[in-house]
């Protein structure tokens, strides 16, 4: 675990030695434990405390069964489902989309890089979340998208990672990210729910 934890955080600094780790990290632990320990950060460090504030979603909930008003207690569960479901679905996504296009893919390296995006990605976004939170910065449209420019830093650790463990093409690279995100939108919007 402690290899686990210096490859998050040489994420953070050098996009080419996190490539050079996820090469050797065993799959799909590392993904799967990266997406288990975002959704786990988010419950825990967003939706609880919102919860106990006894704060209202500002969308109402979709989900007839789950009332608006206890809708971020619903997320404790949720939240962490929803995070796996789409680092499978997308994983595969990547993995079926590569090779259409007769590029080289591995989906161990993809589970592995796309769970690990997610964990590096995420601990920025809560931290992010509760500045606003505490601003009392209550526009969910404008947090939404400010979030995409933090996503652009994601994208950009995800094609140097691909590039080198994969040889992917940059353009490429960036249009596997964007469907990646385009595809978290139907889950996001269904299911999730900003924390202003």
């Amino acid at each position: 675990m402690k290899t686990f934890f210096r490859l998050l955080f040489i994420a953070y600094r050098s996009p080419r030695r996190f490539a050079d780790g996820l090469l050797h990290a065993p799959a799909p632990f590392y993904g799967l434990a990266a997406v288990l320990l975002r959704g786990a950060l988010v419950s825990l460090l967003e939706y609880l405390p919102l919860h106990l504030m006894g704060r209202i979603p500002p969308m109402p909930s979709y989900l007839t069964f789950i009332p608006t008003e206890r809708y971020y207690a619903a997320l404790l569960w949720i939240g962490p489902l929803m995070f796996v479901a789409h680092w499978l679905f997308f994983s595969s996504l990547a993995h079926v989309g590569l090779r259409l296009l007769r590029q080289r893919s591995d989906m161990d390296i993809l589970v592995n890089l796309s769970g690990m995006i997610s964990l590096v990605i995420g601990v920025v976004l809560i931290a992010y979340d509760w500045v606003w939170i505490i601003g009392g910065w209550g526009n969910q449209w404008v947090m939404g998208f400010s979030h995409l420019a933090i996503d652009v830093w994601g994208i950009a650790i995800s094609v140097v990672c691909l590039k080198r463990l994969l040889g992917v093409p940059a353009w490429l690279g960036i249009a596997l990210n964007i469907i990646a995100i385009l595809t978290w939108l139907p889950f996001g919007i269904i299911f999730m729910r900003s924390p202003v």
